[in-house]
């Protein structure tokens, strides 16, 4: 339905809360010769394989920490209620994401290398001001028809509409007000690190591969994006990334990674380019991106060579910080006290 253009949806129903991926579950059956449920490794009361829908664990199953799986398969609702889905950038025809203070902090960048790299951010500012052109992209508000502008939503989209109207509103007194405001807020973001960059806040798809093959007793162990990599469409292939998360609390909270091909993940899921799909298999990526899920975390994914090259100066510096930390349960009792 209105979804089908989602990989992901955060879906809810009776004691269930799970990220979901769209995900070609009877093409991968169907590859791995799986034809009768008696093939598969785990529990289901599907009698045909083609009524499988959904692959999950038992994580995800609330209910299981109060009664059995047969229950809860028994008292679940047909509907479900989807909570949110991924998103797209909202920069620069959905190409680029506002980064934040944190990171700029945390990659200790030189003098030199932080006027590099907000360079081109502060010449978008300038374009907005001179460029009528580079402004309307920038609105990206309804589009212009019939000249009517009833239901105009604020402002900017009233602008965009004069705009589409009649050139000479650019010369009007209205005009140049609105572009002095646009361009004073766009200098407060940058002075905060909101500066621009090619890249987006992708969502965490972890180990998807993995877990389809051990649905069919197939799975060994091993990962198939190896470590070290992820898989992300938005990007090119063999190219450094770096992504990071937002609050984190020590300079280790920086993830570089290789972005790699891997044609089974194309094949058997139906990404979105708001989707990076990452490896826990034998590094302690969740424990780099402050602690992160698999619940529909995103991480803020660049390319940004100036952002790669000063994360790896310091990238093995610091120790990852964890909450892996042994403890005991303590007794407690009731008193009158």
């Amino acid at each position: 339905g209105e979804y089908s253009d989602h990989c992901m949806l955060l879906l809810r129903n009776r004691f269930f809360k799970s990220a979901c991926f769209q995900t070609n579950i009877q093409k991968f059956f169907e590859d791995n010769g799986i034809t009768d449920v008696s093939q598969l490794n785990g529990q289901t009361f599907a009698t045909d394989i083609h009524d499988i829908k959904m692959i999950t664990t038992p994580s995800s199953i609330k209910y299981c920490k109060f009664g059995t799986f047969k229950q809860w398969v028994e008292n679940i609702d047909s509907t479900w209620g989807v909570v949110k889905y991924e998103k797209f950038p909202k920069y620069m025809n959905g190409k680029k994401s506002a980064c934040h203070y944190q990171l700029m902090q945390t990659l200790q960048m030189t003098f030199d290398e932080t006027k590099k790299f907000i360079e081109p951010t502060l010449k978008y500012i300038v374009a907005l001001r001179d460029d009528p052109a580079i402004l309307r992209e920038h609105l990206k508000f309804s589009r212009y028809k019939d000249g009517s502008m009833i239901g105009a939503a604020d402002k900017n989209e009233v602008v965009y509409n004069l705009m589409m109207l009649n050139d000479r509103f650019t010369k009007t007194k209205v005009y140049a007000d609105f572009v002095n405001d646009l361009v004073r807020h766009q200098y407060n973001e940058a002075k905060v690190a909101r500066i621009v960059v090619n890249g987006l806040y992708a969502t965490l798809f972890g180990n998807g591969l993995e877990m389809l093959k051990a649905s069919i007793g197939k799975f060994d162990g091993t990962s198939e994006l190896g470590s070290g990599n992820s898989h992300c469409t938005r990007f090119e292939y063999g190219k450094t990334l770096i992504g990071t998360r937002s609050p984190h609390v020590t300079p280790s909270c920086v993830w570089l990674t290789n972005n790699v091909k891997q044609d089974e993940y194309d094949r058997y899921f139906n990404l979105t380019p708001a989707i990076v799909c990452i490896n826990s298999i034998g590094e302690s990526t969740l424990d780099r991106l402050s602690g992160a899920d698999f619940d529909s975390d995103v991480v803020l994914l660049m390319d940004d060579d100036i952002l790669v090259k000063a994360a790896q100066k310091n990238y093995d510096k610091f120790s990852i910080s964890t909450s892996l930390v042994s403890s005991s349960k303590i007794k407690r009792s009731y008193s009158l006290q």
